[in-house]
Order: structure tokens, then sequence, then C-alpha cells
């Protein structure tokens, strides 16, 4: 059956059952809260006034805290769905028994199991890792001078928790490094220093050389494998500028090679007391660290400028000024430590055309944020302050000029000399008047203004030609009008004109980032990750939705609206699919403990009752019904977001009407199980009471069981119809089957409890009966 764009809320209602599932949370509801407070701490850090060194902290922290619980909430979700043990270890006992063909797809269906085992696991620790790292970033940043010891505790909590999970054998690669490898290196490591150090032999030299190999393959864990890992992050969630999260990429990558640099720095005392590593290889170790302290200050300085970006955007022309002159510091500072390195010379060099680019941005923001003081004085006719202040400008933009290296800015820069040589030759000529040359600034500013909104438009139309075929070259078109509009805001950020341009670049700039976020998914078949770009996909489309809003474009914002809706009607469709699967794994489950714990009770050891596997049966029936609830209530939640889809052509062209009225069956066929579930726990009770001899409490439970699946069957009933109605003929027939099953079950129940009215021994299902009763009459 198809789970495309999926499912609508007009059900028939019974406030009983719906009532069943109220209290089950969604996930992917909850995934997408916290993608979204995410991105919005890191708005908020980027733009906080940076003189309010308290507040930017707060801010810093809470950017860190944001993501450090969407990853943890993204290993839960991801360790709540993984039901493979149960299988392979029933696969596992089907292999020993079998033989010839059947034994080869046995063994194969097993390897697919543990495979995909493995990739959930390391899923699940490459995100407790992410959790980790950000609470460790958050214990130190680049505004304070100490470690904020409280989040140094909580990183400690969450890396506990990471080398915990090592005890299980799966391997985490993002890209080329295998992560576990590193971190269990430094964990032998640890137990062999400890290991060595207490005993009577354990010898100076020999426990220097362990410790300098620790501190070595730590660092490796920081540089090669966090490098990797923070990238394929960065990349999966687009953080392309500080529009988005660019900055706590750059913030992550700067901890994350500092602290490689630390233990680098840590371990060549130990090598060289060791005398273990011979010149060729110190010399290697300390140009890894040069290396690794480098590139730290390199992403610090492009945090800086991240932020020094968003204020300039933003008009705060004085704070950017500053911001990018410490960048400019940091990036020379990442110029003398490669220039130590022959093999690091390219690096030097690349980091000495920063350095001076970002001073040129510094001196290009002081000397436009020098222009208001500058028209102020000529308005009043103060002609002698009007020239030391643009004497300073001057002194400014001439600094600029020598270090720029983009062409917007030097443009920009060559246009403001031309402006204000002007404004010095009209003060040279000492007019008894000089309030109207500022109106000449104005003039000669609209003139510079039009220029660059003409750069903007030309990128924002090639970027609209691209945008369907090639999300990438549209993007790359945008990044250009962005630097532009950077220049432009700093002109004049209140400007209205300049404000809709702003906003129909954002506009675009999302637009892009839905595209590639679609193509993304599209590449991706189920899971926590697919779910997870889903929501990306719908906030990426939102977005792009408010600003074509503001810019008066209804049509795109209305289109865009409808799209990210139809991506989180599909994450939700994916979840309720994989509680759907678990639901099955679960209800087989359940069958067999069952059917353990009855041959327990009857046939080994009938006087004896096993209370733990009583509990464990009555705990498996429990999980079976709460994961078939959970897949009501994500269907449900999916058939909500997708009925709000409003544009006509988008619901014809995804088929919604028809699907929605198709899932309508879906949501009552997965009611119905629920309740045949509910009412296999109320027989399983019923028996074990009557099994007892407890008659009373048999009968009870005999009468919840025959109401429970005589519900079941209305719901198997109506779906039947919805799915006739659509016509699917296969679907209407299976779930007919399992009305028909569950009416059969419903009169064996009955008869049941007729037999221990009349004080006879009821008949205890058989092996076919539980299977049609806990897997709805399919052969699992």
């Amino acid at each position: 059956m198809p789970w495309g764009y999926i499912l609508s809320n007009t059900l028939p209602k019974d406030e009983k059952k719906d009532a069943s599932v109220q209290d089950v949370e969604v996930y992917t509801s909850k995934l997408y809260e916290l993608n979204l407070l995410a991105q919005d701490g890191v708005r908020e850090f980027a733009l906080h006034d940076i003189d309010d060194k308290e507040g930017l902290e707060r801010k810093r922290i809470a950017m860190h805290d944001g993501f450090t619980t969407l990853y943890n909430e993204v290993a839960e979700f991801t360790e709540l769905i993984m039901g493979e043990d149960f299988d392979i270890s029933y696969l596992r006992g089907r292999v020993e028994q079998a033989e010839g063909e059947t034994r080869a797809q046995l063994e194969t269906a097993l390897l697919e199991l543990q495979t995909i085992s493995q990739q959930n696991l390391a899923d699940i620790w490459m995100a407790k890792v992410m959790a980790w790292l950000h609470q460790a970033a958050a214990a130190s940043g680049p505004f304070i001078e100490k470690e904020d010891q409280s989040k140094k505790n909580e990183a400690s909590k969450y890396l506990a928790e990471v080398y915990t999970m090592l005890e299980k054998p799966f391997s985490a690669i993002p890209l080329k490094v295998d992560g576990t490898q590193k971190l269990r290196r430094v964990a032998l490591g640890h137990k062999a220093y400890s290991l060595l150090s207490e005993s009577e032999v354990g010898k100076t030299k020999e426990l220097s050389a362990i410790l300098g190999k620790n501190k070595t393959a730590e660092a490796e864990f920081y540089d090669e494998f966090l490098n990797e890992l923070v990238n394929q992050e960065s990349t999966f969630r687009q953080a392309f500028n500080p529009f988005d999260e660019l900055i706590w990429k750059d913030m992550l990558s700067s901890f994350v090679f500092e602290q490689a640099t630390d233990l680098y720095n840590e371990s060549i005392p130990y090598f060289k007391k060791s005398k273990t590593l011979d010149k060729q290889k110190m010399a290697t170790l300390k140009s890894w660290k040069n290396n690794t302290a480098g590139l730290s200050e390199i992403y610090l300085g492009m945090a800086y400028t991240d932020i020094a970006d968003a204020q300039m955007r933003a008009g705060n022309l004085g704070d950017a000024s500053k911001l990018y002159l410490t960048s400019s510091e940091t990036f020379g500072r990442a110029e003398k430590l490669f220039a130590a390195e022959v093999a690091l010379q390219s690096n030097a060099d690349q980091a000495r055309l920063d350095k001076e680019q970002r001073k040129a941005q510094s001196f290009y923001c002081r000397a436009e944020s020098s222009v208001k003081s500058l028209t102020d004085l000529l308005e009043v006719n103060n002609v002698e302050e009007a020239f030391m202040v643009l004497k300073e400008i001057f002194k400014d933009l001439r600094k600029a000029e020598k270090m720029s290296k983009t062409r917007e800015l030097t443009g920009a820069i060559k246009e403001n000399l031309r402006i204000f040589s002007f404004v010095e030759g009209l003060l040279k000529k000492k007019p008894e008047d000089v309030s109207g040359i500022s109106e000449q600034i104005a003039f000669a500013k609209d003139l510079r203004k039009e220029g660059l909104i003409q750069d903007i438009n030309k990128a924002l139309d090639t970027a609209k030609l691209h945008m369907s075929d090639n999300p990438s070259d549209a993007l790359e078109a945008i990044r250009e009008g962005l630097t532009s509009l950077g220049i432009l805001l700093s002109l004049e950020a209140d400007d209205k004109e300049i404000g809709v341009l702003r906003n129909k670049t954002l506009a675009m700039l999302n637009n892009a980032k839905y595209v590639i976020q679609f193509q993304l998914s599209s590449q991706l078949q189920h899971g926590v990750k697919f779910i997870q770009s889903r929501i990306l996909e719908n906030l990426h489309a939102a977005e792009a939705s408010s600003y074509y809003k503001v810019v008066q474009q209804p049509e795109q914002a209305s289109e865009l609206t409808d799209l990210g809706k139809l991506a989180l009607a599909t994450a939700f469709a994916s979840e309720a699919q994989e509680f759907a699967r678990q639901s099955e794994q679960w209800a087989f489950r359940t069958q067999v403990e069952r059917t353990t714990m009855f041959r327990r009770l009857t046939e080994e050891i009938p006087d004896f009752e096993d209370t733990e596997t009583i509990n464990s049966t009555v705990k498996a029936h429990d999980e079976t019904i709460r994961r078939i609830k959970h897949t009501v209530a994500s269907f449900e939640a999916a058939a909500n977001e997708l009925d709000s889809v409003v544009g006509e052509v988008i619901r014809k062209k995804n088929n919604v009407e028809n699907q929605v009225k198709q899932l309508q069956g879906v949501v009552m066929k997965f009611k119905g199980d629920l309740l045949r579930l509910e009412g296999a726990k109320s027989d399983f009770f019923a028996e074990y009471h009557a099994l007892k001899g407890e008659k009373s409490k048999a009968s009870m439970f005999f009468d919840d069981a025959k109401d429970q699946l005589r519900e079941a069957v209305g719901n198997y009933t109506v779906a039947a119809q919805v799915f006739h109605q659509v016509g699917d003929a296969q679907a209407a027939q299976n779930v007919d089957t399992r009305a028909k099953t569950a009416d059969l079950l419903a009169r064996s129940v009955w008869d049941n409890r007729q037999r221990i009215s009349r004080d006879q021994e009821p008949t205890y299902k058989g092996e076919q009966e539980l299977t049609v009763l806990y897997m709805g009459g399919t052969n699992k």
C-alpha cells in the first residue's frame, strides 16, 4: 500500500477510543519543536549585543543546550525504534535448525538484520557524541576566561554515556574515520596505564610511552573523527551563513581543534621522556599540533566573522567593525602557526588573505558608521569638526582599500573614496553654508544603492532560473547576492526598499535550501534521519514562505507552505510506519512469550508460579499495545498536517483527496489492531486466571476480551468499506479477513465465558488460534 503524502482527520469519532492515544507523544512533533528552538537559539546568539558579555554568554550556552536536547531526542528515538535484537535472536535459532537453501536464505536475512542493527547503533552513538560535544563546547567559549563548571560536569555525564556504548560491537564512520576505534584506543590505553602503574615492574619510560600514545589517540579522535562528524552534521543541516546555523559549526570546529592541540602538546613531553619516538616522528607530531592550533584559530575567526556579518546586515556597524577586527587578529595568529611548518605554507597564505580581508571589512564598517556623524556636522555648518571626521573616514577607507580581497568590497570602498573626495573638494572651497553637502552625500549614496540593488536582483534572477534544475547553482548566486546585500544594508538598514530586497533574498535562500533538502530526503528511505530531513524541509519552506508573504508574493508563499506541510506529513507517516513495523515484531514476540509461559505453567512445573516470566509476558503485551497506539497517533498527526494543505494544484498533483480517503481506512485498520491486541491481553489474563482456578476473574477478563474483539470487528469493517471506495481491493480483502477472524475469536472467547459460567474448563487456545489473535490472521 502506498505511503506517500498522506492522511486526513475526518475519521468517525469515538471519544473513548480517541482518548486511548491522546497520551502518546509523537516524536516527529517533538523533533520539529527542538529543531525550531535550535535554529532560533543560533540567531538570538548571533544578533545579541556584543557589549553585553553576560547576556551573550547566556545566549551562547542556550544555543548549545538547544542542540544537546535535540541530539538527545534523536538518540532516544533511534534507540526506541530499534527492533532487530529479538529478530536476530529468533533467526539464529531458526538457522541452527534449518538446512540447504532455507538455511542460506535465513543466514542472508540474519546478515541484513545485523547490518541494520550496526548502523542504528552507530547513529545512536554519533547523536550522543554530538550531544556531549555541544555541552563540552558550552563549558568553554571565546567570550569567557574561565570554564563553566556546571557545563563541564554535564559534559562529563554525556561523555560517560558515549564510552558506555562502546561495549557493544559496532563502528561509527561519518566519512572515513571510525570514531569508536579511536575512542576504544583511548579507553584501552587508560586501562593499560592503570594496570602497569599499579604493578611493581612499571617503569617511568614505559608509563610515559603509554601516556604519550593515549594523548595522541585522544587528539586524533578530535582532529580526525569529530572534525568529520561536525562537517557531516553541518552539511545535513545546511549551515550556510549566519542567517542559518553556520556559527555553531564554526564554534564547534574551533573547540575540536583546540582540544586536539592541547592533547598533542600534552603528548610531546611524555614521548620525550620515553624516547620511543625518533626525530622524524616527533617533527610530524609537532606539525600536527601546529596544524590543529592554526585550524582552531581559523574557525574561531570564522565564528567572529559569522557574528560580524549578522551584525552588519542588522545595521550595527560599530559592533560589526569590532568583530571583524577580532576575527582578523585570530586569522593572524593562524597565519603564524601555519608559517612555522613548510608543509602548511598554503594554509598560511590563505590565513593571511583572510586576515587582511577581515581587517578591510573592519575599516570599511568603521568608515560607514562615521558617515552619519559627518552629515550631522555638515547640517549644523560645523566645518572644522566635519574635516576631522572626514579625515578619519579617508584613513579607514584607504587602509581598507589596500587590504580588500573581494570584488564587491573593493568596489564599495572605491565608490566611497570617490564620494568623499568630492565632499572634500567642496569643503576646501570654504563655502559659507555647507549644510547642502549632506544632501549631495545622500544623492551619491542613492546612486550607489541603485547599483547594488541591480547587482542583487541580477543574482536573484540567476538563482530563480536554476532553482528547480540546479539548486546548488541557485545557492551560489544567492551567496553573491548576500555579499552585496551586506554592503547595501551597511548604507541604510532602515530603508524600506532595501528591507524588501533583504526579505526577497532570504525568501530565495530558504527556497533553495528547501529544494536541496528535498533532494537529500529523496536519497534517504526511512528512519530518524529521513524524518529529520523532512522536518528541515518544512522549516526551510516555512521560513521562505514567511518572507514571500512580507514581499507580497502570496502564490509562492502559499505553495511553499503547502510543500512544507507535505514534507511534515511524510515525516509523521514515516514515524507511523516505524512503529507499525515494530508492533508486528512485538506482537509475534508477545505470542511466543505467552506460549512459553503457559507451557511452563502446565507442563514443566505445574505448582510453581514464575512471577518474572508472567511479568515479562504482561510487559510484552503493554509494549505491543503502546507501539500500536503510537502508530495510530502518528498517522493521525500526518492526517491533520496533510488535510491542512490548501492549494488545489498541489492537492491534485499529489493525489491528496484519494490518499486522504485511503488512509482513513489505514487509521481504522490500526485502531482495529489496537483493540485486537487489547483483547489478546484480556484473553491472556482470562486464561491465566482460569488455569489458576480463579473463575470470577477469568469471567471478567473474558467479557473484556469479547467486547474488545467485537469493537475491533467494527473498525476493520469500516476500514474495508473505505478501501473498497478508493478501489484498493487487495487492502479491503486483507482487512475484511481480519474482521472475520476477529469475529471468530470473539465468538470463541464468548464460548469460554459461557463454559466458565457452567463450571467447565475453558478451551485454551492453540498455536494457530494464537497466531490469528496476535498477528491478525497473517502467517508471520
